[in-house]
């Protein structure tokens, strides 16, 4: 206590000595300042959901026209999000109920341009009632149930019935999903040039989204990550790990018969070491292989290295140096060089599948 008050006379008599502004501040009413930040909080979400359904309409394009790159990670795919109070954070969640209406019942999010939910007329805002006759619940478990649901009709792929509350009324819409690659994407809401595959998702925050300049480029960068997961990058990542940790241990086991304690610094070192291994020609192939991706969906290629050419204008080692990423230089020059194979391809009407290594 003595200590504590203490410190605050100190800090009275810093602050005593410290200058202070020069003119007569207006008077701020903590009423019309609560009030402005609820508006803040609510431009925060529509701006958040104005970006999510952005990204959504370009990945679902991607993940259905490139389902035969998936090998057995493909699912039934409707084309529609949706989402209810408690998507948001609580520092949000008042805002987003204010501005979209939500509360504990689910509602359609967004719905892709010319997926099977588009086309069967399902529409923004209606309220999911049940599927196939099942009674949507509520709370926490809500989401997690109604996910299941859904992939558990849609592996099927053979009409189902939603039923939705729409202007009041209960309208049943039977709606057929379609096969594409089962990789969820998300959006971040962090500020970074950033986005990321971890072997079942797909992550792009919302700095990537405001770097982007059109379409194309939202599609390049899910056409990658969608490679790295297609390629089972994540996986061979692993494998790759454990491997170098169990080479590490037998070191760390042969060191420490000799009476030597390692502290398992040679498990740790041969997990990192080769778990980075060949990260740059992973890098290489979600490159070369998420073009293909793009391609499918009907995206443009052309413009695809000038996209990582203004990347690397705002991290300029990536210009020289190679690390976990093949240099700005190299990547230029392979991705000009897929561009021309895949319109190659195109011309003399081939299928648009990648190249996989010959065997000798």
């Amino acid at each position: 206590m003595l200590k504590s008050l203490l410190n605050l006379l100190i800090l009275s008599f810093v602050l005593a000595g410290c200058a202070t502004p020069q003119t007569r501040m207006p008077t701020v009413s903590n009423a019309i300042t609560a009030e402005e930040t609820k508006k803040q909080q609510a431009l925060v979400v529509e701006d958040y959901m104005n970006n999510y359904k952005k990204l959504q309409n370009v990945a679902s394009r991607i993940v259905s026209a490139g389902a035969d790159l998936c090998g057995e990670k493909v699912g039934g795919y409707y084309g529609f999000n949706f989402w209810n109070q408690d998507s948001f954070s609580p520092a949000l969640k008042e805002a987003a109920k204010v501005r979209y209406g939500l509360d504990e019942k689910f509602k359609v999010l967004d719905v892709a341009a010319q997926s099977p939910a588009d086309k069967a007329n399902i529409k923004e805002n209606d309220t999911l009632v049940s599927i196939n006759g099942w009674l949507i619940p509520s709370g926490k478990e809500a989401e997690k149930q109604l996910n299941q649901k859904l992939a558990e009709y849609g592996n099927t792929q053979s009409a189902v019935d939603i039923t939705v509350l729409r202007d009041g009324a209960e309208q049943k819409i039977s709606v057929t999903p379609i096969k594409a690659c089962d990789f969820k994407v998300y959006l971040a809401p962090d500020d970074v040039k950033n986005a990321y595959a971890d072997g079942k998702n797909i992550v792009v925050y919302k700095g990537m989204m405001d770097f982007f300049k059109s379409d194309e480029e939202i599609a390049l960068v899910v056409s990658h990550e969608l490679a790295h997961n297609a390629m089972k990058h994540t996986d061979a990542k692993q494998k790759n790990a454990t491997i170098g940790g169990v080479f590490g241990l037998l070191l760390d086991i042969a060191a420490a018969t000799s009476g030597i304690n390692t502290n398992g610094d040679f498990s740790r070192l041969g997990s990192g070491v080769a778990g980075n291994a060949f990260s740059v020609e992973f890098e290489q192939e979600a490159d070369y292989v998420g073009l293909y991706f793009m391609t499918k969906a009907g995206y443009k290629i052309d413009n695809a290295a000038g996209f990582w050419r203004r990347m690397a204008v705002n991290n300029s080692q990536a210009i020289t140096m190679k690390s976990s990423h093949p240099t700005t230089p190299e990547r230029f020059v392979a991705i000009e060089s897929t561009v021309k194979e895949i319109k190659n391809k195109q011309e003399k009407g081939e299928p648009l599948t990648p190249e996989l290594k010959k065997n000798k």
